[in-house]
């Protein structure tokens, strides 16, 4: 289970801008209470061009509040509702 789901705080939002072709990310916007603590490795994505399976394929702690940006990533090519936790 996702931590916002432990803590019973699910409010805020994940957005990746992200090239079309190329999957790049180009910006990562961060609306919710514990942002400042997530946004280093949207920061991190950008300045070094990563990918949207660069983001997938790196080992994201469980359970913490930043493994959303991995869940943000994974939207682009399923349909995260329907995996289980163990899956993210």
């Amino acid at each position: 289970m996702p931590k916002p789901l432990i803590v019973d705080d699910t409010r805020g939002l994940v957005k990746l801008v992200v090239e079309a072709e190329s999957h790049k990310i180009l910006g990562v916007h961060i609306l919710a209470a514990l942002a400042p603590e997530m946004i280093h490795e949207g920061v991190l994505a950008v300045k070094h061009g990563l990918t949207l399976e660069d983001i997938i394929d790196t080992v994201h702690v469980f359970p913490t509040f930043s493994e959303a940006i991995k869940i943000a990533a994974l939207w682009f090519f399923e349909d995260v509702d329907k995996l289980s936790c163990c899956a993210l």
